[in-house]
């Protein structure tokens, strides 16, 4: 099953002054998780009691948090931190 990336509003507005090089990123990593969101090589749970919230880093810009929608095929991001 390939899933649909969704960005929470904080997500979005968090993106504000991302660097073009940094979007990029971004959206490879994004397009491998949707691939496979429980990917070891991609992402990690936050918690270990709930393996559907997860993190990803995008290589030295930062991170993203976020949940595996199993029901709607959807990974939500609802977090984007980023150096910068």
């Amino acid at each position: 099953m390939t899933y649909r990336p969704w960005l929470a509003e904080q997500a979005l507005r968090q993106m504000g002054g991302l660097p073009a090089e940094a979007l990029d990123v971004l959206v490879r990593t994004m397009a491998r998780i949707c691939d496979d969101p429980y990917n070891r090589v991609f992402s990690m749970p936050v918690r270990d009691d709930s393996p559907s919230e997860r993190m990803a880093e995008l290589g030295d810009f930062g991170f993203i948090e976020f949940v595996v929608d199993e029901a709607a095929g959807l990974v939500r991001v609802y977090a984007l931190v980023w150096a910068g």
